[in-house]
């Protein structure tokens, strides 16, 4: 993607540096040191389709988004932090920070494994230190499907599964208890919703 013009915070300064470029400067160097009231304000935000943004403005290279991923943490109050030696920042995710764009299935019934691919290429394989959940939209109804893909079960850093791979996942549910449908993966079944009566 190219970046933008016009004034946007991702078109080139004047010494070549685009907004992405002086965001990965503020989390690079420096001394360490305490948080400040300016950590509030970090200008990221990672949109529900997966695109991160700064000022704004999409940052367009996939490389520097996963620079920026692989120091992004979740504290237990939900929030979502850049953090390094020298620098921490909040920044506003709108639902989750990755998305589950790919599906691959290895294996049947209770042996299958659902090996999933992200947005930013990650590669990860549902199972006890990757589980799948399903929550309900309370205003459309809808269910929200999501898969872990690193950090611990108390701040966990989730990808939603998109709706074309939840449908896959839906065709390939076996029945469980109670009316629950859900998918094997690496021995442990994951609901995806409940079967009403007749």
């Amino acid at each position: 993607m190219e970046s933008k013009q016009n004034g946007h915070a991702n078109a080139p300064k004047a010494d070549g540096a685009t907004g992405a470029d002086v965001a990965l400067k503020a989390l690079a160097g420096g001394a360490p040191r305490a948080p400040s009231a300016e950590d509030e304000a970090y200008p990221i935000v990672i949109r529900t389709d997966g695109t991160w943004t700064y000022h704004g403005s999409p940052i367009g290279r996939l490389p520097l988004v996963k620079l920026f991923a692989t120091v992004l943490r979740r504290d237990e109050a939900g929030d979502f932090w850049l953090i390094t030696p020298a620098e921490r920042g909040r920044i506003l995710v709108e639902d989750a920070p990755f998305v589950a764009v790919g599906l691959s299935v290895s294996g049947e019934g209770r042996d299958q494994s659902l090996h999933f691919t992200t947005n930013l290429e990650t590669e990860v394989t549902a199972g006890p230190d990757h589980p799948i959940r399903v929550v309900t939209d309370p205003v459309t109804g809808e269910p929200r499907p999501y898969i872990r893909v690193k950090g611990p079960a108390a701040t966990p850093l989730e990808a939603r599964i998109n709706r074309a791979i939840f449908y896959d996942l839906v065709e390939r549910a076996e029945p469980g208890d109670a009316g629950m449908v859900g998918v094997w993966s690496q021995g442990v079944f994951f609901p995806l919703g409940w079967v009403e009566g007749d």
